[in-house]
């Protein structure tokens, strides 16, 4: 028999696969704290763990349709586990080249190497930017170049505040992809 919490997580999901914003409000206020204090847990980094759950809700309302839960809260909390795990994954590969970078490169070789590479990152997060929509662009400039807060940005561009967080994960998605791409390619 399914418990009242059960069939108020079914009916939630019912409403969220036919683009019910209240119901994915109602479930990003009910487990987004605990999300967000898990993943500070494994992570130890708040800004981490932010942007860990940021996304596992921002894929949640983008494959609503397609999404077939039974668990809502088991679902939750495995994608957390899952994305956890690949930022472990992509902290190991960083430390692993950077261990190679310093092996394999004298300081001054690397002081210059360095520089060419941050110019290169630098040039390529420019264009990545400016394949962006000119919204979203405008609130990841104010965001990080600015170092403007969520609510400053809110208000001064007149949209909310979820909307500002909207375009920034949705930016440095697109920047990440993009980078990755660039690497990729070569």
């Amino acid at each position: 028999m399914n418990s009242p919490e059960s069939e108020k997580s079914n009916d939630l999901l019912e409403l969220l696969k036919q683009g019910d914003n209240q119901a994915y409000e109602k479930i990003y206020h009910a487990f987004s704290k605990e999300l967000l204090l898990a993943a500070y847990k494994k992570t130890g980094d708040r800004l981490v763990a932010e942007e860990i759950v940021q996304n596992i809700f921002i894929s949640l309302w983008e494959r609503k349709a397609e999404l077939n839960i039974a668990n809502l809260p088991g679902y939750l909390f495995g994608a957390l586990k899952f994305a956890v795990i690949n930022h472990i994954r992509s902290l190991v590969m960083e430390n692993k080249y950077m261990e190679y970078q310093s092996l394999n490169y004298s300081e001054n070789d690397q002081d210059t190497h360095n520089q060419i590479e941050l110019h290169d990152l630098s040039s390529l997060i420019e264009q990545s930017l400016n394949s962006l929509p000119e919204k979203t662009q405008e609130v990841f400039r104010l965001s990080r170049f600015q170092h403007q807060s969520t609510k400053a940005i809110s208000t001064s561009m007149n949209i909310s505040e979820k909307a500002v967080e909207y375009h920034i994960t949705q930016s440095i998605k697109r920047i990440r992809a993009y980078i990755k791409n660039f690497y990729i390619f070569l």
